[in-house]
């Protein structure tokens, strides 16, 4: 008799030891449903081979079809996702904001810099801010802008601060920084240098993609000095002055993080800072 199987399943007749003859006939069909079965998985069923003759070998069956059916759940979650936002017409929070000039005053002991020499930049103008329910920028003058959805984003900050008037023999610094005022700790700085009185502005552009969670707080914050020593104003005016800072940010989510980012990780912390 020829094998049935995978057309169909073949039904054995139960034996009993001292009643019943087992034949050939019996064996040679457990042989060749047996064979059949063989032959369905082939050689090596644990092992997948790519296109590029790459192998990848697995404990047994079950464990390579869990892969499979995992990798399955993945894309299928990801379909979904796609699908879901361009339902929504890709409608995920981004936003720009401007401000249109903060007065920044000048560090006055520039060996010893305090973290209250970093001052805020005041964002005053919203540009862009969607979708509606998911608000980032308050509606008046602040320095912070608030996390709506923990996710992965890019953040973007241009800024342009004039270079004070005055003598030329010494230079002026300018620093700027994104900071996050919830962990005390920065994740972007870029600083420029230019003699006083040059024609010209101070500029930077900083750049931060990673993780962004619910609720933090983040500024940009800007400081400045001359390359000189200036301990005590009554003695040594500052010759200085303030300077005008005018910035531009931008924020665009990009994608969820795992469910098992809640928070963010202690080794995001500035590991410049004190312990």
């Amino acid at each position: 008799m020829t094998k049935v199987y995978p057309n169909a399943i073949r039904n054995f007749p139960t034996h009993k030891d001292g009643r019943d003859f087992v034949l050939a006939a019996d064996v040679n069909e457990i042989q060749d449903e047996l064979t059949g079965v063989e032959t369905v998985l082939g050689t090596k069923p644990q092992v997948y081979t790519n296109a590029a003759g790459k192998k990848s070998e697995y404990k047994d069956v079950v464990t390579r079809l869990d892969a499979m059916q995992r990798y399955d759940d993945q894309v299928a979650e990801t379909v979904n996702a796609l699908v879901d936002a361009s339902q929504t017409g890709w409608n995920l929070p981004v936003g720009t904001v401007r401000s249109t000039g903060s007065t920044i005053r000048p560090t006055v002991h520039n060996l010893s810099i305090q973290e209250s020499d970093w001052q805020p930049v005041l964002w005053n103008r919203r540009i862009t801010d969607m979708p509606h329910p998911v608000r980032m920028f308050p509606w008046a003058t602040s320095p912070t802008i608030t996390c709506p959805k923990t996710g992965w984003w890019i953040i973007t900050m241009r800024v342009i601060s004039s270079i004070p008037s005055g003598p030329t023999s010494l230079d002026h610094m300018c620093f700027a920084r994104m900071y996050l005022s919830d962990h005390d700790t920065d994740v972007a700085t870029g600083a420029s240098t230019n003699p006083r009185g040059t024609r010209g502005w101070h500029r930077a552009d900083l750049t931060y993609a990673g993780e962004w969670f619910m609720g933090e707080r983040l500024q940009l914050q800007i400081r400045h000095m001359d390359s000189m020593k200036v301990n005590n104003r009554a003695k040594h005016p500052n010759p200085v002055g303030n300077i005008t800072s005018y910035a531009w940010c931008g924020l665009t989510y990009i994608r969820a993080l795992p469910n098992a980012f809640t928070s963010r990780p202690i080794e995001d912390v500035d590991p410049a800072l004190p312990a």
